[in-house]
Parts: structure tokens; C-alpha cells; sequence
């Protein structure tokens, strides 16, 4: 039995085995982002942590986002003076629930965090792949928390828990990048080198930024294509880490150049 293809079969049986392969690599990759809107404990946690830091913000020149009003005001002067500190905090609670805190402020960019998801998830993935091939310790966890903030700077990450803050604007706007999955990504490179690379060489804040930087962008400047490296200084390592392959002996570039 002869059976003859038209142009039209062959595009129809091409989409299948686009939908069959999409389905199957969905299907393998794994949930390693779980994104959720803060509670107004967590909200509270951030404004916290930010009026507590202000004097590094300032130093590095980064820009900040706090509620407006009194309070606030009255707070960031407490810790300028150094007189800041646990106290304040149930103050920014009742603060946040009593006149600032809905949800409602937040799906606009929890949405678009969402409408990554299935590519953060892969890039993960393939991260906890590459990190095997190295001659140095990478950390990172099974999930990923991503808590969306109204205040603070662009993105936080928390070293013993993998939770990572991405700030947004209430029209679900985010600092740096129109897309959310960079800074995710670059907070998750963070955790990744915070003990392994920065404590252990004693990097600054500068230099920490920069390897960071470095290592997303040339292991995933293709997925990532707007993601950029912070133009915040040359590193004098620069010369030793311009290939993805060069990553395999980091430890050995710090210890030599450094």
C-alpha cells in the first residue's frame, strides 16, 4: 500500500512531535521554584532589614523603596544613629497592618514571576547539572522560595534557607531587568558561592557582585540574553575567567590572582 504525505500532513505530523517533545521535557523538568505573595510578617521582615542596612545602600549607591510617612522617617534616623534594632519591629507590623498591606498589590507581579517558572525550573536544573563538573563546592537547594517585596532593593537572598525576596513595583515592574528571572537567577548564584568562594577568599562586596555576574552570564547569556554584568569595576581576574570552562577551576584563579 502506497501512502502519499501532502505539505499539509507533514506540517501537522511536525507540530506532534513539537507537542510530544515539549510534553516529555516539561514532564522531566523538575519544580525546583516555588513563588509565593509575602505574608505581612515577611513584608514587615523586609522594611526591617532594609531601614537596618540603609547605611550600606547608601554606600554602594543603591536605590531603595520604602513606605512613605512618619514612621519611617523617624526609624531611618534610629538607625543612622545606631539605636535601630529588634525592637522597631513589631512598630513596622502594625504599621503595614493597619494601613498598607492587600495582596492585591502583588499578583500583578507575581503573575509575570509565574509566566517564568518553566524557565527558571530548567535553568536550575541544568545548573545543578554543571555544578558536578567543578573543582569547587556549589550550594544550592532542592527548592527555591521566591517572596515578592514592595520595599527594599532590587533582590535578597537568604544563605540558610534558599529563600530568595525579588522586589517589584505594585504594576508588576521589577529593578535592572524586565524580566524577573534574571535577578532570580543571579541571587541564586549568591547562595551558590557565598561560602565556597566568598568567605573563603574574602571577596568585597564589589568583587563578589562581579563573579556573580561573570558566572551567569557566560553560563546562560543565551537563556538569558538581557542579562548584563554590572559595569561596577574590572576585576583583575577578568583575564583568567572568560570561558565557560574556565568556571571548572575557579577556586585555583582566586588563589592566584587575588
Amino acid at each position: 500500500m502506497n501512502i502519499n504525505f501532502t505539505k499539509l500532513d507533514a506540517r501537522i505530523l511536525a507540530a506532534i512531535l513539537i507537542i510530544i517533545s515539549y510534553t516529555c521535557w516539561s514532564q522531566e523538568t523538575k519544580d525546583r521554584i516555588a513563588i509565593s505573595i509575602p505574608t505581612i510578617h515577611q513584608e514587615a521582615t523586609s522594611i526591617w532589614k532594609t531601614i537596618y542596612d540603609i547605611q550600606f545602600f547608601e554606600r554602594y549607591g543603591y536605590s531603595i523603596n520604602l513606605p512613605k510617612g512618619k514612621l519611617i522617617d523617624s526609624l531611618l534616623v534610629k538607625s543612622k544613629k545606631g539605636t535601630f534594632g529588634n525592637q522597631d519591629f513589631s512598630a513596622i507590623y502594625e504599621f503595614l497592618e493597619s494601613d498598607i498591606y492587600t495582596t492585591n498589590d502583588y499578583l500583578a507581579a507575581y503573575n509575570k514571576v509565574l509566566e517564568q517558572e518553566l524557565s527558571l525550573n530548567k535553568i536550575i536544573q541544568d545548573l545543578d547539572s554543571l555544578r558536578k563538573l567543578w573543582n569547587w563546592d556549589f550550594k544550592m537547594f532542592e527548592e527555591y522560595k521566591v517572596v515578592i517585596t514592595l520595599y527594599g532593593s532590587c533582590g535578597s537572598y537568604d544563605q540558610e534557607t534558599g529563600i530568595i525576596t525579588l522586589f517589584a513595583t505594585k504594576e508588576g515592574d521589577f529593578k535592572l531587568y524586565s524580566n524577573p528571572a534574571n535577578t532570580i537567577i543571579h541571587e541564586i548564584f549568591h547562595i551558590g558561592i557565598e561560602e565556597s568562594i566568598v568567605k573563603k577568599y574574602h571577596l568585597n562586596h564589589t568583587l563578589k557582585e562581579w563573579v556573580v555576574d561573570k558566572l551567569v552570564y557566560l553560563l546562560f547569556k543565551e537563556e538569558l540574553p538581557e542579562y548584563r554584568i554590572q559595569k561596577n569595576g574590572v576585576s583583575q581576574i577578568d583575564q583568567y575567567l572568560r570561558e565557560k570552562k574556565d568556571i571548572e577551576n575557579l577556586n585555583k584563579i582566586l588563589v592566584s590572582s587575588l
